[in-house]
């Protein structure tokens, strides 16, 4: 009893010196950690995340510190990084969940299984802007040099339910499997790169997302861009008697319907859909429009001859007759008969300012954005200068000159 009671004392003695004895010191960069729910009682409410690091020792003699970084910096990290990290990440903690994720302006998704509910609602609050799938198109044989694509059915039929859950009206564009410019990515698509099944897949999102469209469910503020229907025009993969057209011309935001010049619609009845959608006139009745429409125009080789007449106030330069050779050859401006059958209705109906423009301005939108190369003027097939004169739009005199269509070249003549 007595041995005992005295390996009892000597273990009591031995818990009171552990006790006192000052706790062990950590290792120089132990941990990477954030101000989470086992921290709540210190730090609920916390907006910061810490980085335990020992390169500093603090006053108490500690060798760590704790560096506090803003979750809108996390956020930008988090733009930069594949879906499934960013959603990974969310889990890390509840700030990483709920403040870091509200900052997350772009989400750049690869794979089709991250088109999940639970995923979008996680951004319902968030500031994100820019959707980025690269999931939908799949090419079959990139070695082949007749590429084909494909269009990939899980995908296309979870992008709209997706796109549902971002209510913040902060989304602005949605790109599947495009660049920056909205433009399909590895080639200009037509139906010669599509699959036939694909085609009917393509043509099903677009109904899929006319309807989020009409619903409200998607904003109008929210431009999608995709395989058919890309930043300036719409696909149709049908000649005529199409209905999808019309649905397209009737939801989608008006920017994208008035460019979708690519449609079994004739010029005619896609402005009459527009016009009756609310704001649509006051949309085709914009200058800026039909200066988009002078600068959709594309050059024609000719043959450069000797010039009749001098350039003057009253009347453009004129080139008319003979013939040279290479060194004769320049550039004429001409525009398709689609776009000009467009214009016509547009200073007829529409935009009845036509002569309110200057002629300045419709040089400007002429040259595309670029600027004039020399003092000889640009040069504009007779036919559309005199179209646009008789539509009250001002064309400069001085620097235009005006080319007889007898100088085209034949392999192009036929084809304006």
């Amino acid at each position: 009893l007595h041995n005992q009671q005295q390996q009892h004392q000597q273990f009591s003695m031995s818990n009171m010196c552990n006790i006192d004895d000052p706790p062990r010191k950590r290792s120089k960069v132990q941990s990477m950690s954030t101000t989470t729910s086992s921290d709540r009682g210190a730090s609920a409410g916390s907006t910061t995340t810490s980085i335990i690091n020992g390169n500093n020792n603090d006053d108490n003699g500690d060798n760590h510190k704790n560096i506090e970084l803003p979750p809108e910096l996390w956020a930008h990290v988090l733009d930069y990084l594949p879906f499934s990290d960013v959603i990974r990440t969310s889990i890390v903690s509840r700030h990483m969940l709920h403040d870091a994720l509200k900052f997350v302006t772009t989400l750049s998704i690869f794979r089709k299984e991250e088109l999940r509910s639970n995923y979008a609602r996680r951004f319902q609050h968030s500031n994100v802007n820019q959707i980025d799938v690269y999931c939908l198109i799949t090419c079959l044989d990139p070695d082949d040099d007749e590429e084909k694509f494909s269009i990939c059915q899980n995908t296309a039929s979870a992008i709209v339910p997706f796109l549902c859950h971002f209510t913040s009206n902060k989304l602005r564009s949605v790109g599947l499997d495009v660049d920056a410019q909205g433009i399909p990515l590895g080639t200009y698509f037509r139906d010669t790169f599509l699959q036939e099944d694909s085609v009917e897949i393509v043509r099903s999102l677009v109904r899929s997302i006319c309807g989020a469209y009409h619903t409200g469910a998607v904003s109008q503020h929210v431009k999608i861009y995709g395989p058919a229907f890309q930043a300036g025009t719409f696909i149709c993969y049908k000649a005529k008697g199409c209905n999808l057209c019309q649905l397209y011309c009737e939801s989608f935001p008006l920017e994208q319907a008035v460019n979708a010049r690519a449609t079994c619609l004739s010029v005619k009845e896609r402005l009459q859909v527009i016009a009756e959608r609310p704001g649509g006139s006051d949309c085709l009745s914009s200058k800026t429009l039909v200066l988009e429409l002078l600068s959709s125009n594309y050059e024609v080789p000719f043959t450069k001859a000797i010039k009749i007449g001098e350039p003057s106030s009253s009347s453009p330069t004129t080139i008319d007759g003979g013939g040279g050779g290479d060194d004769n050859t320049e550039q004429a401006i001409v525009f398709s008969k689609r776009v000009m059958e467009e214009l016509e209705i547009l200073c007829r109906d529409y935009f009845a300012a036509a002569k309110a423009l200057t002629p300045q301005e419709v040089l400007e939108a002429l040259l595309g954005g670029e600027e004039l190369e020399d003092d000889e003027g640009i040069f504009l097939v007779k036919r559309y200068h005199d179209k646009l004169t008789d539509l009250g739009i001002p064309v400069s005199e001085s620097d235009v000159v005006i080319v007889d269509e007898s100088q085209l070249l034949s392999d192009v003549h036929d084809h304006i």
